[in-house]
């Protein structure tokens, strides 16, 4: 299933189940744990987009979690949930990305968390045009040809997705790997390049530029 994908650390209180139907109901792709071993063990064996944490006065060491996370260099984008107004500070001082207070109406949280995804992208719509008949939806992980979907498989589309963000910038062959595949995964550098392949089939070979050395870069 494309999409936007969602791991929430809830409590067991089960706080910010409205927050989770809410995510729900846009159709966004979303798993929920209730501890931080069971969210690592998630990250470890799948990718995201958006991480939301939900934080009160009794789970404040998960402070700590996300100090490891930017530790670890993993990039997906940290939201977290706040039961009052204290814990927002020290929820930046541990390097979230943005933070907000669980009571948030609807519309409020959506534009949040549209805003931060569009920030990885460096763009201030749903979309990037790669092409002037081609366009990728950021939300939706589709790619659009004269409006018309093309289905090409989602490892594709995660490697398309990495790359725009880094468009104009090479990745190694090592970073677009960790970016597509799961810290579990034993896939190596020769299934990049069948995607890679596929992707060009469909893009033109001009937009994605590969070096031995340097790796991958989108040009749009």
């Amino acid at each position: 299933m494309n999409g936007l994908k969602v791991l929430v650390l809830e409590s067991s209180d089960n706080s910010i189940s409205q927050i989770i139907e809410i995510l729900e109901k846009y159709e966004f792709c979303v798993d929920i744990c209730s501890n931080n071993s069971d969210f690592l063990e998630c990250i470890y064996n799948n990718l995201y987009d958006l991480y939301l944490i939900n934080i009160n006065e009794k789970s404040l060491p998960r402070f700590q979690l996300i100090q490891l996370l930017n530790e670890y260099h993993d990039m997906t984008m940290k939201m977290v949930i706040a039961s009052i107004p204290n814990i927002i500070k020290p929820s930046f001082l541990s390097g979230c990305d943005e933070c907000i207070i669980k009571n948030i109406d609807e519309e409020e949280i959506l534009l949040r968390i549209k805003a931060l995804i569009r920030r990885q992208f460096k763009i201030y719509s749903d979309s990037i045009h790669i092409k002037k008949d081609i366009e990728y939806e950021i939300f939706q992980k589709k790619i659009l040809i004269n409006k018309n979907e093309v289905h090409l498989g989602e490892k594709p589309l995660l490697i398309l997705d990495y790359l725009l963000k880094f468009r104009g910038i090479f990745v190694s062959s090592e970073n677009l790997e960790n970016g597509v595949y799961p810290a579990n995964s034993n896939n190596k550098n020769g299934v990049i390049r069948f995607h890679i392949h596929k992707l060009r089939q469909i893009l033109g070979n001009d937009v994605i530029v590969s070096n031995r050395v340097n790796g991958y870069k989108i040009n749009i």
